[in-house]
């Protein structure tokens, strides 16, 4: 099957700290997104229990997906993939931050990952990029009005 591709991009008039302090904690970064999350298992490495090796569980209602933070760089870049119960296999999803000339915080966000189910692969993106980018979207209210 293909691999689908979604690059999300945002800039956020946010301090960079600030923007990480929502992507790189497990619960912040859930609410932002429909459904229920909690960090299931801690991170043991230096970046804390959100760094790498650490997992959150995003449920909706009956279903859920476990997502293993794979890569943290403090203030700057998250990298997770679906570990388990989800509508795809073989997902990433990195986040960067970087720091804009007025203060603010520009926020590109790529995911890809391959659908289990043939030819779901559009609906699925569809599906995705809806769900992140209303979550990317409410990060900006949120941290812009901080």
């Amino acid at each position: 099957m293909a691999k689908r591709h979604i690059h999300l991009h945002s800039v956020i008039k946010a301090p960079r700290a600030e923007v990480f302090a929502w992507v790189g904690d497990h619960e912040k970064f859930g609410s932002l997104l429909p459904g229920k999350t909690r960090r299931i298992v801690d991170g043991t490495g230096p970046d804390g229990v959100n760094g790498a090796g650490s997992v959150r569980r995003v449920s909706f209602g009956v279903s859920y997906t476990d997502e293993k933070t794979t890569a943290v760089v403090p203030g700057e870049y998250v990298e997770y993939t679906v570990v388990q119960g989800s509508p795809v296999k073989n997902h990433l999803g990195r986040i960067k931050l970087t720091d804009t000339a007025d203060g603010g915080t520009e926020v590109d966000y790529r995911v890809e990952f391959e659908p289990r189910i043939p030819f779901t692969g559009f609906l699925t993106e569809l599906l995705v990029r809806n769900i992140l980018g209303g979550g990317l979207a409410k990060l900006k209210r949120k941290a812009e009005a901080a």
